[in-house]
């Protein structure tokens, strides 16, 4: 009889309890637990209510996941590309994107063949709500899905030839790697399963079928790792080669006081000598001469060099020597 009096008692004090939920918190307390959420949680949050739904669509909220996420890939050039889409749908009318029957949305420019690809977006339509009100979101949701190409240059390392090529990519969540279609290989070729170890995002603002501005060759020296701008003849981008600076034929460079490939003698100082170590010491692609302070291209029929970059960042210098040494 007691334990039926005391279960009676406990149902009575529970009638007294006030029953709080998530929005009876402070606000600044209700930000710190949606900010500890992965991306799953916070869109099942999102289905409780409309004011929860509100809250979890936070710009702030998303783009600290992006950054958190893919902050290595996604940079100034992605996030430009993003804008590019975002406002084109938010100023075409909502019938006339309905009846894009691809569901594809691309930014580039030129012509086929020469068709260059800037990024774009696959099967939109149905985060068009998104895109106008909660852009950031919509961003997450579209890098995880795949749905976004967006640019990075692309590592390749296979038949001595060792170079950096702009591509665009997207995302496989399933296998946690990337699908990359690039100029090198052909647009309509996709490159599948590709880790994310050799993505980079670009080093560099100019575009890949211009010439960069070299602001470093009188400093070269031998021992000094760089980037080459390299093209075939055939091709109107560049790609970006992996190489070193090395010493002129005449040079001793047993020790380094007796190397004068850096010294002030006109004609020696003039040029650069530029060495491919992917390639064995016989090979006639191993070495290449090139005049030191002519800011323009120059090279033979076979293949054209662009610009170059002095490589100071261990990081980027330990990556390059990786996959020199994986070859």
């Amino acid at each position: 009889m007691s334990s039926e009096k005391s279960c009676v008692s406990k149902l009575e004090n529970q009638k007294d309890c006030k029953v709080y939920s998530l929005l009876d918190l402070p606000e600044w307390t209700l930000d710190c637990i949606l900010e500890c959420l992965s991306p799953l949680d916070l869109l099942r949050v999102a289905q409780v209510c409309s004011s929860l739904r509100n809250k979890t669509r936070s710009d702030a909220l998303w783009e600290k996941l992006i950054k958190q996420k893919w902050s290595r890939l996604v940079g100034d050039v992605a996030h430009q590309e993003w804008l590019w889409h975002t406002t084109k749908i938010n100023t075409q009318s909502l019938l006339l994107l309905q009846q894009n029957q691809s569901g594809l949305c691309g930014s580039f420019s030129g012509v086929w063949p020469s068709l260059s690809f800037h990024s774009y977006l696959e099967n939109f339509t149905d985060f068009i709500t998104l895109f106008q009100n909660c852009s950031k979101m919509a961003l997450y949701i579209c890098l995880e899905s795949g749905r976004f190409w967006f640019p990075v240059q692309v590592y390749k390392n296979g038949n001595q030839n060792l170079f950096c090529c702009d591509a665009l990519v997207s995302y496989d969540c399933r296998s946690n790697t990337f699908q990359a279609r690039s100029p090198t290989c052909g647009w309509n070729m996709i490159e599948g399963n590709v880790p994310w170890d050799r993505l980079r995002m670009s080093p560099v603002e100019t575009s890949p079928r211009a010439f960069y501005m070299s602001n470093c060759m009188n400093d070269l020296k031998p021992g000094d790792q760089i980037e080459i701008q390299i093209r075939r003849r055939t091709d109107s981008h560049y790609n970006w080669w992996y190489a070193v600076i090395g010493h002129l034929e005449t040079c001793e460079e047993d020790t380094s006081r007796h190397c004068h490939c850096h010294c002030n003698d006109v004609g020696v100082a003039e040029m650069l000598v530029v060495e491919f170590k992917q390639y064995h010491g016989e090979s006639r692609w191993r070495r290449s001469v090139l005049k030191r302070n002519l800011n323009e291209e120059q090279g033979s029929r076979p293949r054209w060099f662009g610009g170059i970059r002095k490589l100071v960042n261990e990081d980027e210098i330990k990556r390059w020597n990786n996959f020199l040494a994986s070859k």
